[in-house]
């Protein structure tokens, strides 16, 4: 079961980076421009086509470390360097040499990103719906499991059960061989 579930995390934020970057992608497409108009009528049916505004200050930089977080989880596994790397872009958004303007693009591509994220979700109502599609498709698996005895089966295939019994059976004679020792040792000081 946990095989499954880390499987299924990987994919649910490889699947969540790809939005992401779709978003980022859409955020920088620039607007087509208004069709000619033949009459004053024509004109006033158009509607001006919304800008996005362009990230400033503060949104750079959260953008620059969130960017920065995701790249470093994602291509090397790892929360520390995640982390490293969101405080370097962080700070490199701050700079004003090739680093800091690098930086200072990574944040406002990853803020426009959000912001279209957002712009979206509140359009579309994603959220809500991503969750009840994630909660069908668990019940659904876990339903197949349940009739076909999926992770069962795989069990008895790769004998995961007994070898976590044997591994707690270890721990459980190493604990208290150690646990032996240290009150011989206590034993021993207190007629000392």
């Amino acid at each position: 079961i946990r095989a499954s579930r880390c499987c299924c995390e990987v994919h649910m934020a490889r699947l969540v980076l790809l939005l992401g970057f779709l978003a980022a992608a859409s955020a920088l497409v620039a607007p087509l421009p208004a069709p000619a108009m033949q009459s004053r009528l024509a004109v006033s049916r158009v509607a001006p086509a919304p800008m996005m505004a362009e990230p400033e200050g503060k949104s750079i930089v959260i953008g620059a470390a969130a960017a920065g977080g995701i790249i470093g989880v994602y291509l090397f596994h790892e929360l520390s360097t995640g982390v490293l790397l969101a405080v370097a872009l962080a700070y490199g958004a701050t700079l004003s040499n090739k680093f800091g303007e690098i930086s200072k693009s990574t944040g406002t591509v990853a803020a426009k990103a959000y912001s279209k994220t957002l712009e979206l979700n509140e359009q579309y109502d994603l959220v809500p719906k991503a969750k009840t599609a994630l909660d069908t498709a668990s019940t659904a698996a876990a339903n197949l499991d349940k009739n076909y005895g999926i992770t069962a089966k795989i069990d008895d295939q790769l004998k995961i059960s007994q070898a976590i019994d044997k591994a707690t059976a270890k721990v459980d004679e190493v604990k208290s061989s150690v646990s032996d020792k240290l009150t011989d040792l206590k034993a021993k000081s207190e007629t000392a």
